[in-house]
């Protein structure tokens, strides 16, 4: 979803930084936009480590003087497998990560955020609003950013900076079909089966998800704070 938002916003004529823990995969996107009317740059960021989250935001700041937007993608699943056995560690980790990460973001780049007007999207779940069975943890944390959501827009509507929270439904992203035998055949039949898990009958596709965060960071989306986007092919609702 998160390279899908890039692609979209440097195919027009953005500028986007890549904040992310795996630079490989980062550099290698960066590189496949080079031809593409906007710009691309990386910073390497641990959204476990507050410390790194510092040093993120201190290399930001040497990139620009303010920013117009941003999207707190990153997200984790959480492992677990019961709720009669519960691991701290798991709850540490999907906490920091789903939920904590997109406040300590915000909060250091809160400068940069006030001098660009900027628009926010936090990334959070279908779970977070219609859970499952089997992961709590999960469908809690992005339950819980649904809510840090509101209290941003609450907060920073005097600065004119816009919050908002995007719940996806299941999406065909790398984490659903890169580990498979082959991945491409994977993919594939991910993309065409049919489903029950919502009205659509079918999965998202990673730049559907992208349609509707960069409708939220433009102008377009100028009225509009303090809600949740269900881009969910009808799952929640019913």
């Amino acid at each position: 979803m998160g390279a899908a938002t890039v692609l979209r916003i440097v195919s027009e004529d953005g500028t986007a930084i890549i904040a992310d823990l795996n630079s490989e995969k980062a550099a290698q996107l960066a590189e496949s936009l080079k031809g593409q009317p906007g710009a691309v740059h990386f910073v390497t960021v641990d959204l476990s480590d507050f410390d790194s989250i510092q040093e993120m935001a201190a290399k930001v700041a040497q990139l620009t003087p303010a920013l117009h937007g941003v999207v707190n993608s990153a997200g984790i699943p959480s492992g677990e497998k019961d709720l009669a056995s519960p691991d701290p560690a798991i709850w540490r980790r999907a906490l920091a990560i789903n939920l904590e990460a997109s406040a300590y973001v915000v909060g250091l780049l809160l400068p940069l955020l006030k001098a660009g007007k900027a628009s926010i999207v936090n990334i959070s779940s279908d779970g977070g609003l219609k859970a499952r069975a089997g992961i709590p943890i999960y469908d809690a944390t992005k339950a819980a950013l649904i809510s840090l959501s509101k209290s941003m827009a609450a907060a920073l509507a005097k600065d004119g900076i816009r919050v908002n929270a995007l719940a996806p439904g299941w999406t065909v992203t790398e984490f659903h079909y890169s580990h498979a035998t082959d991945p491409a055949a994977r993919k594939r039949e991910l993309e065409t089966m049919d489903t029950d898990y919502c009205l659509m009958r079918r999965h998202a596709r990673p730049q559907e998800i992208a349609a509707a965060i960069t409708f939220l960071l433009s102008d377009d989306a100028s009225y509009i704070t303090g809600t949740t986007l269900c881009v969910d092919g009808g799952r929640v609702g019913f």
